[in-house]
């Protein structure tokens, strides 16, 4: 197992750059950063499994891998119950709290949890204040229950070697939340020598709100190591991410930025006194590629070296002897290996399902009725 990886090359220098295999943090503007085609580089050459998790419409710089099922196990409590609704609200949860409680007590799953409520606001003599905080909890359980129990989720974790591509596009934000946790959950207790890429942190990993996927990333930063398994933040910037987890990753790699704020909090992420560190010019000005790698051991500024492009010529691009932009990625024909997909369950009791039912059984009647008349 390799405990370092390569990135690239220095610029200027041309000497090569490697990284700890660690918990690492990649950030940059999206198509403009040159992000994900570094994060494939460092996956190819680590040696581990990744599972990269699809969140983002239209990504294309994932250029190659297995596409695995979305994979889903529920592990509920009243704490994950609190976490759903606090993420669906974007607000953290007040006077609630006492109320997910004690609907939670004796419901092994969201379903049982729902049927505790829609029993709860059946009665009548229920009063205003419960009443309203049961609605709410109603209303976004509606929301995603459809979605959590038709879709055709996987019940195991098949990951492969290599890269792995979970993709969640099309589902909801909340139920991608509740896929992630899922995922982070199986690999931390069950998985070796894995990264999993989770895009768009301040959605799952927010700085001051509960979500689903926020207690199990804690978990995976602060465990995940002892067997060899890594989280890897890709996003576009470090705005509103939980400061508890950022805390515990050794391996910052920061690529282009141009909005003033952002580009002070790379620049506070660079471990170097303030006159040795990088100008606001020196992030604004960077090229498709090129990051600022900053660990524990160095402060460096390098060409991240795709993993479809040869020694010689990432040397010379980071030396400034060959332009990026003349660089052309290659191809591929068939990218993607598509592995087994679980069967999708048939159901007698869905809305479209009963609707159709009632329709037919309502012809039929209507067509005795007129026969026998």
């Amino acid at each position: 197992m390799k405990k370092r990886i390569k990135i690239g090359y220095e610029l200027e220098t041309g000497e090569e750059v490697d990284i700890n295999l660690a918990h690492t943090v990649i950030t940059g503007i999206t198509h403009e950063s040159g992000k994900t085609t570094n994060i494939m580089g460092l996956i190819k050459r680590s040696g581990l499994k990744a599972v990269i998790i699809k969140t983002k419409i239209g990504e294309k710089a994932i250029t190659e891998g297995s596409i695995i099922p979305p994979f889903y196990k529920e592990d509920f409590d009243w704490e994950y119950a609190a976490e759903l609704l606090e993420a669906s609200r974007k607000e953290k949860l007040k006077f609630e709290r006492s109320w997910i409680i004690s609907y939670s007590k004796n419901a092994n799953s969201l379903l049982e949890f729902k049927k505790n409520i829609d029993n709860a606001l059946a009665d009548s003599k229920l009063r205003s204040l419960d009443k309203s905080v049961l609605t709410t909890l109603q209303a976004y359980l509606d929301k995603i229950l459809p979605e959590l129990q038709y879709a055709p989720l996987s019940k195991t974790l098949d990951i492969r070697d290599g890269i792995n591509i979970m993709d969640l596009e099309r589902f909801k934000e909340e139920t991608q939340g509740l896929i992630i946790r899922s995922v982070l959950n199986e690999v931390l207790n069950k998985e070796k020598n894995t990264i999993i890429v989770l895009p768009e942190a301040w959605r799952y990993i927010p700085e001051r709100l509960s979500t689903p996927v926020k207690r199990p990333a804690e978990s995976f930063v602060r465990q995940g190591a002892t067997n060899n398994n890594y989280l890897w933040i890709d996003s576009q910037d470090m705005t509103g991410v939980s400061k508890v987890i950022l805390k515990q990753v050794s391996n910052w790699i920061l690529g282009y930025q141009r909005e003033i704020n952002e580009i002070k909090r790379t620049l506070d992420q660079i471990p170097l006194s303030q006159k040795n560190k990088p100008n606001p010019d020196d992030i604004a000005t960077l090229k498709l590629g090129q990051f600022f790698v900053a660990t524990s051991d160095y402060t460096k500024k390098v060409y991240a070296q795709p993993e479809w492009l040869d020694d010689e010529t990432a040397r010379k691009v980071a030396l400034g002897e060959i332009d990026v932009s003349n660089i052309e990625q290659p191809t591929y024909i068939a990218p993607y290996q598509i592995m087994s997909k679980p069967q999708e369950e048939i159901r007698y009791d869905t809305p479209d399902y009963m609707k159709k039912i009632n329709e037919l059984r309502d012809d039929f009647i209507s067509n005795r009725n007129d026969f026998f008349n």
